[in-house]
C-alpha cells in the first residue's frame, strides 16, 4: 500500500447551545499521511457556523486566522500499530488484558487496539475542477438524505462537496500548508481508467466498530477530461466522505477520496459512491500544470471490452426524458418505449461519441404494457463509427455475471468524451418474459442493454434495461431491476432488420396475460 497513507476516522464535539447534554459528535473519513497530516472532505463542517463563510467566499481562499481559531479540536481515530521499539508501558497493558480474559476471544487482534490522536483544523479550501462538476454535471441533483429541508440540505451538501479540510496533528501554526500537500501530491498516483477496480476504505456511520472497512468495486464512469469525477459501484454509507480510495491489487496506490456516499436525481437514489481524483484535486490546488511529456497511460486489460460496449450504447433524448439504447447496424437503435413516450411533441435525439443525429421512432409497444421497447432509426452514414450489439444466443443464467450500461449524467455541452456509465453484478432471477439482476441503475439507464461476457470476451446482449423497484412509499432500490430478456424479441428484431415488415413487430407487444402481470409489479416498478 502507499508509504505513510491509512485510513482514519475523522470527529469532533459539536453543541449549538453548550450544553452538555446536547453535545453531539460528529464524524466524517479521512486519510492519514507523513505521521503528522490528515486529509478529510468538507462534509464534516456542515453543522458549523463556518460554513457560512465558505459559502459566501464561493471558492476563494480562506485567510483570516479567526476562522480558524474559532474551530473545535479534532480527534483522529486509527487502528494502533505496534511501536518498533516496545517498552514498559506497552507491557503493562498487555499483561492487563491477558489477565481480564475470560473467553479465547483475541484481544490482541487489530479491531480490538485503536488510538485517538488530537489536532487542529489548519487548512480549508473549495476544488475548482469539482465546484465546476457540480455546476455542470450535478446541478439537478439532490446530495445527502431526503429528510427535514431538502433543497437546504442539498445546497449545502453541493457547497461541500468540492471542499476539502485539512488537518495538523503537531499544531504547529509556523508551517505553510502547502508543503503538506506537496507531499501528498508525490504520493497520490493518476486516476484509474473506467473498468478498473478500486478499493475504499471508510469509517460509515463515524462508529469505531467499522474503523477503516473496506469495500471493493469499479470505476464505471469518469467525469471530465482531466478528469474531474469518477463513479463507483462500490458500497459506502454515509461518514465515508473523505476515505480513501486505492487501486485493488498487492501494490494498492492512492487515487482518490470519497465526496458523496448518498445522493438523489430525479425523485431516485443514485446508488453509486462519488469520489475525486486526487491527483487532479491536488494539482489544481498547487496549480501545477501536467508534464510536457506524460508517460502513457498502460492500456486497461478491459479496455477492448469496455470499447464494444462504448461502440454499441447510445443516449437516446426526447424531449426532457432521456435513457439509452442499444445500436443494432444499418441506422437502427433499440430502446425502451417509455423513453420516447412524447415523441410526437419533442423530437427524438441519439448521442454517442461526439455525434448528435435526429432519429425517428419506427416502433413502439403501448404505454405500461410489457414489453417496453422502442425502435428508432436516423441515418446511418453518420454512425459508421459504431459496432452493432451482438444478441445473446443462449438466454441468461441465475447467477451469472452480468454488466450494465446507461447514461445517467451527461453535458450537451462536452459531447466528445460521452461513454456509458458501466456497472457490474450478477443475475438474480430469469425467466423467459423478465430478466432481474444486481447492476445499480438509476435514470438514463432505461433502454440500455445488460451484457454478457463469454469466456473469449466477446460482448453479448442478454437484455434491455426497462425498470427498477420503487415502494410506495418512494423508496428506491438501484441494485434491482427489471430487464427485457433477448429471447423475447431477437427473433422478431432480426426477421425485421432482413425484411423491413413493420407489422412483423406488432408480436413484441405480447398480451398474454401472465406475461403482462408480470410486468406490472405494482406498486413495486419505477420507470427509469
Amino acid at each position: 500500500m502507499t508509504l505513510d497513507v491509512e485510513g482514519v476516522m475523522v470527529s469532533y464535539n459539536y453543541s449549538e447551545d453548550e450544553e452538555h447534554a446536547n453535545i453531539l459528535t460528529v464524524s466524517a473519513s479521512g486519510l492519514k499521511f507523513s505521521n503528522r497530516w490528515v486529509l478529510t472532505h468538507g462534509s464534516i463542517l456542515s453543522p458549523l457556523k463556518q460554513v457560512q463563510t465558505i459559502q459566501n467566499l464561493k471558492g476563494k481562499p480562506i485567510l483570516n486566522e479567526d476562522f480558524y481559531d474559532n474551530l473545535p479540536e479534532i480527534h483522529v481515530t486509527c487502528e494502533k500499530k505496534a511501536s518498533k521499539m516496545p517498552n514498559v508501558y506497552e507491557a503493562v497493558e498487555k499483561m492487563s488484558r491477558e489477565r481480564s480474559l475470560d473467553s479465547d476471544t483475541d484481544f490482541e487482534h487489530s479491531s480490538y487496539q485503536i488510538r485517538v490522536l488530537t489536532g487542529r483544523i489548519c487548512h480549508v479550501w473549495q476544488c475548482p475542477i469539482l465546484d465546476r462538476c457540480v455546476d455542470d454535471i450535478l446541478y439537478s441533483w439532490t446530495i445527502g438524505h431526503r429528510d427535514g429541508d431538502v433543497d437546504k440540505q442539498s445546497q449545502l451538501g453541493k457547497t461541500l462537496l468540492s471542499v476539502f479540510v485539512l488537518v495538523d496533528l503537531d499544531d504547529d501554526r509556523g508551517l505553510k500548508n502547502l508543503r503538506p500537500l506537496s507531499e501528498l501530491f508525490d504520493m497520490v498516483r493518476p486516476a484509474p481508467q473506467r473498468g478498473s477496480t478500486i478499493e475504499v476504505h471508510s469509517t460509515p456511520f463515524g462508529c469505531e466498530v467499522f474503523l477503516n472497512a473496506v469495500t471493493r468495486g469499479s470505476i464505471c464512469g469518469v467525469v471530465g477530461k482531466k478528469p474531474s469525477l469518477l463513479l463507483t459501484d462500490a458500497s459506502t454509507a454515509l461518514g465515508s466522505e473523505g476515505g480513501p480510495v486505492y487501486t485493488e491489487g498487492p501494490t494498492k496506490e492512492l487515487v482518490g477520496v470519497v465526496v458523496c456516499s448518498v445522493s438523489w436525481w430525479r425523485g431516485e437514489w443514485v446508488g453509486l459512491t462519488l469520489a475525486a481524483p486526487l491527483r487532479a484535486v491536488l494539482a489544481a490546488k498547487l496549480r501545477l500544470s501536467p508534464p510536457a511529456h506524460a508517460a502513457p497511460v498502460a492500456r486497461h486489460p478491459y479496455s477492448d471490452i469496455l470499447e464494444r460496449i462504448d461502440s454499441s450504447t447510445v443516449l437516446v433524448r426526447c424531449g426532457g426524458a432521456w435513457g439509452a439504447g442499444v445500436y443494432l447496424g444499418v441506422g437502427f437503435v433499440l430502446t425502451c418505449a417509455h423513453v420516447v413516450t412524447n415523441y410526437t411533441i419533442y423530437k427524438v435525439s441519439v448521442y454517442c461519441k461526439g455525434v448528435k443525429e435526429t432519429a425517428i421512432v419506427r416502433y413502439k409497444t403501448a404505454d405500461d404494457k410489457a414489453y417496453d421497447l422502442a425502435l428508432l432509426y436516423m441515418n446511418p452514414q453518420y454512425w459508421t463509427h459504431l459496432r452493432p450489439a451482438v444478441m445473446a444466443k443462449e438466454p441468461a443464467v441465475k447467477g451469472e455475471s452480468v454488466l450494465a450500461a446507461g447514461y445517467p449524467y451527461f453535458s450537451e455541452r462536452d459531447l466528445e468524451p460521452l461513454r456509458p456509465a458501466v456497472t457490474s453484478g450478477h443475475v438474480n432471477t430469469a425467466s423467459p418474459s423478465l430478466l432481474q439482476t444486481s447492476c445499480c441503475v438509476q435514470s438514463g439507464f432505461s433502454g440500455g442493454p445488460i451484457f454478457r461476457i463469454t469466456q473469449n470476451n466477446a460482448v453479448e446482449v442478454l437484455g434491455i434495461i426497462a425498470s427498477s423497484a420503487k415502494t410506495q412509499t418512494g423508496a428506491c432500490y438501484p441494485n434491482i431491476n427489471m430487464a427485457v430478456p433477448v429471447t423475447a424479441f431477437a427473433k422478431l428484431i432480426t426477421n425485421f432488420l432482413e425484411e423491413k415488415d413493420i407489422s412483423k413487430l406488432s408480436s413484441i407487444e405480447n398480451n398474454k396475460e401472465m406475461i403482462q402481470s408480470q410486468w406490472r409489479l405494482m406498486p413495486y416498478r419505477s420507470k427509469i
